[in-house]
């Protein structure tokens, strides 16, 4: 087999996965879910940790990195992950999730899903995420929360931008300079990278949510409620009014 070198014009593609790592946190050794997203003409890259894979992560996940790109690039490469796909077809067609659809509608980007079993199709981020793990990961992090992870490992990535890829004839961060202007600019308001769920109150002024309960002031009491659960914080609403936010 023979093979010809990829070259992608500056803004037009960028490339997802999920890693995973073990970091102490709070004095506990635990596995974290890292979302990665490497721009392709760049090289640059965004890092964030989570607790889980779940598609509210997933959309936090792209919402911030393209906060650090400052913009969106036109394409993102994807395996068939569940927060995106919810059919595999033929070749490279899917039945998104629905949700997914609306999230891609909002920032306006197209999605492409490799072939089942082909991760090489988005080799960028597949070194990516050793990369990043090899480097920024090692030795063990120890931090407090998440937002202390995900700030060092923000700030690696920033520190990054000085590498110099191998066969490249710019920095990281000077090819991204030139990449910025050919992205797509972001929305006015970000996409609210939450499940939202109708949730029936407790006589002990409590919801429940995936086995957790959360209390709300007993003096708001209302027998109908909205839960929305982000990533790390859940909010309980009452039409629009936020009645209680609590760590997820």
């Amino acid at each position: 087999k023979v093979f010809i070198p990829l070259e992608n014009d500056p803004g037009t593609d960028a490339q997802v996965d999920w890693g995973e790592a073990v970091v102490e946190l709070a004095g506990e050794r635990v596995t974290v879910q890292v979302f990665f997203m490497r721009l392709c003409y760049s090289r640059r890259l965004f890092m964030m940790a989570f607790p889980a894979q779940r598609q509210e992560a997933f959309f936090a996940g792209h919402v911030h990195a393209f906060a650090h790109f400052q913009g969106v690039p036109h394409r993102i490469a994807y395996d068939n992950l569940k927060a995106a796909v919810q059919k595999v077809l033929t070749g490279h067609t899917r039945v998104e999730q629905t949700a997914f659809t609306a999230f891609r509608s909002h920032y306006l980007f197209e999605s492409h899903f490799c072939m089942p079993g082909k991760g090489n199709e988005k080799g960028g981020v597949e070194h990516a995420v050793g990369f990043g793990r090899r480097n920024f990961m090692v030795p063990i992090p120890k931090v407090a929360s998440f937002d202390e992870l995900n700030t060092l490992l923000l700030n690696e990535c920033l520190k990054d931008d000085a590498r110099q890829v191998t066969g490249q004839s710019l920095t990281v961060g000077a090819a991204w300079e030139l990449e910025r202007a050919a992205l797509m600019p972001l929305p006015a308001r970000p996409f609210a990278c939450c499940v939202t769920r109708p949730v029936v109150l407790t006589p002990y002024s409590q919801v429940e949510f995936e086995t957790n309960r959360y209390s709300i002031p007993a003096d708001k009491a209302q027998p109908q409620l909205v839960l929305r659960a982000f990533p790390f914080r859940v909010d309980i609403l009452y039409l629009e009014e936020v009645l209680a936010s609590h760590l997820r």
